[in-house]
């Protein structure tokens, strides 16, 4: 049975049928469902996927890297989308391991746009979520540069305050934590850089409704997501990190009333000791970003 958590199957699957006629025609047979099995056996990636996932990671650097030459004002979303698939292509991936995400401007507050129809201004980011797929195995990696190769001063101040987020949850990510322990601990680094951003007030988060956190506002979905055979991975969100899992570091900070949204996403691999970022190497700093946007 497919009992991945974004399944919606509201008519009866084949499968399902199939399912029934074996309970149906063999009744004295005991039947177990596969699924609570594979969940484990994928979550946790051996060595030989894990250097599957490292390859595609680096397509997807690759790519990024020519982006970077290639974006600028009145350079269309799709046409970013298509320098996507071009690289992806002639790196011997088969191509993206999801739609790609190309937003510009608003679009970048909008978690999963993907018309990518716009046309890029001068002072729009633009918020890049894309990965190569290689053999099977996905990478998922999100930049947000600035369309003239220049940050201003506030989506700098922001994009520094995610990138801090950010590599406080990674350190975070080793045996032992639950996803939910960690998102609430990720929602407290939150809340610090919302309060330094004047987006929050410390006063209101001292009594706010621990169910709905306030940074919540500004960053609404989980920080990190299980990756491997698929993007969003099958895995148990109420078990605790172990060896060998690989997981997305993604936070982010969506200000629609100051017109943009920064989000930063890398892929990180679960050790014994420290965990190792597999997409280290993939721009992210914005004094590198603007130099390697501006050719210099």
């Amino acid at each position: 049975t497919n009992e991945h958590p974004r399944s919606l199957s509201p008519v009866e699957t084949r499968d399902q049928r199939f399912i029934d006629r074996c309970r149906s025609e063999y009744p004295l047979h005991r039947f177990e469902r596969s699924a609570p099995v594979m969940r484990r056996l994928r979550a946790v990636k051996s060595e030989i996927e894990i250097g599957l996932i490292k390859t595609a990671c680096k397509i997807t650097e690759d790519t990024f890297r020519r982006l970077l030459a290639f974006i600028k004002p009145a350079v269309w979303e799709f046409e970013i989308e298509a320098e996507i698939f071009r690289e992806f292509l002639r790196r011997r991936s088969r191509g993206p391991a999801f739609d790609p995400i190309i937003a510009s401007g608003d679009n970048s507050c909008v978690l999963h746009y993907i018309r990518n129809d716009k046309k890029l201004k001068s002072r729009d980011s633009v918020l890049i979520d894309f990965g190569a797929e290689y053999a099977g195995y996905a990478a998922d990696v999100t930049r947000t540069v600035p369309a003239n190769g220049r940050f201003s001063k506030r989506k700098k101040e922001v994009y520094l305050s995610v990138l801090a987020v950010q590599r406080a949850a990674v350190e975070m990510l080793r045996p032992g934590i639950s996803l939910l322990e960690y998102q609430d601990q990720v929602g407290q680094v939150m809340e610090e850089e919302l309060v330094r951003l004047k987006l929050l007030r410390l006063k209101d988060i001292k009594s706010q409704d621990r169910d709905r956190p306030l940074y919540k506002k500004y960053f609404m979905h989980g920080a990190s997501h299980h990756l491997g055979l698929d993007v969003h991975d099958v895995a148990d969100k109420y078990g605790k990190l172990e060896k060998g899992m690989v997981l997305t570091c993604e936070p982010g900070i969506y200000i629609p009333e100051e017109g943009f949204g920064v989000r930063l996403e890398n892929d990180i691999l679960v050790t014994e000791d420290k965990p190792v970022d597999l997409t280290a190497s993939i721009p992210i700093e914005p004094d590198e970003i603007e130099t390697l946007m501006n050719g210099s």
